[in-house]
């Protein structure tokens, strides 16, 4: 029989759920991520963790829709106060998403990862509906090119995504410049040239 927690405490245990699934990514990676460890981590039974997510590819679900939530928070921070997203700022918060943030599950899943989690729940993010996204957001962009080519900004942030997964096979010290230089080659696609 499940122990029954109180609504503060459930709320707790989805977080510290959560934290341990990245961190053991981060350090075993998702194929080595086992439901026995992560509920002994996190101070619960296995049965426990299953009453919290029916499974591992479903809380790295929760994870990544997490992630692409507190980004969309940042870029509409950044909209209450300057009303529009600037070049700059487009970069800062890109390169804080891609290499800074600690909870981005993103930077420790591999594209094989994210193929698998995808096929297990049989939910797929196809590029069109990248590019809806885009689209509606692009209203907030400070002066954005008329015609405005999706494929290309899709392809440099799968660029991003190669370059952070396959960071072992780069020079170290040069993956946040080489990082910045795709960002700023999605801006050239994104907004209008500065005269």
């Amino acid at each position: 029989m499940p122990k029954i927690f109180s609504d503060a405490r459930k709320q707790s245990l989805y977080k510290i759920i959560k934290q341990n699934c990245i961190n053991l990514i981060r350090e075993k990676g998702y194929k080595q991520l086992n439901i026995r460890e992560l509920a002994k981590t996190t101070g619960i039974s296995t049965g426990t963790f299953y009453n919290f997510y029916n499974s591992k590819e479903d809380l790295i679900l929760s994870i990544m829709e997490e992630s692409q939530h507190n980004l969309e928070n940042r870029f509409f921070k950044i909209l209450e106060c300057n009303g529009k997203i600037t070049k700059s700022e487009f970069i800062d918060l890109y390169s804080f998403f891609f290499l800074r943030d600690e909870k981005n599950i993103f930077r420790y899943l591999s594209r094989d990862d994210l193929t698998a989690i995808l096929l297990r729940t049989e939910r797929n993010q196809s590029f069109e509906t990248i590019r809806t996204s885009m689209k509606k957001n692009i209203k907030y962009i400070d002066k954005p090119k008329k015609n405005i080519n999706f494929n290309a900004v899709i392809n440099f942030i799968q660029l991003v995504n190669l370059c952070l997964q396959n960071s072992d096979l780069l020079v170290k010290e040069e993956i946040e410049s080489t990082v910045k230089k795709l960002l700023e080659n999605i801006t050239e696609q994104i907004f209008e040239e500065e005269i």
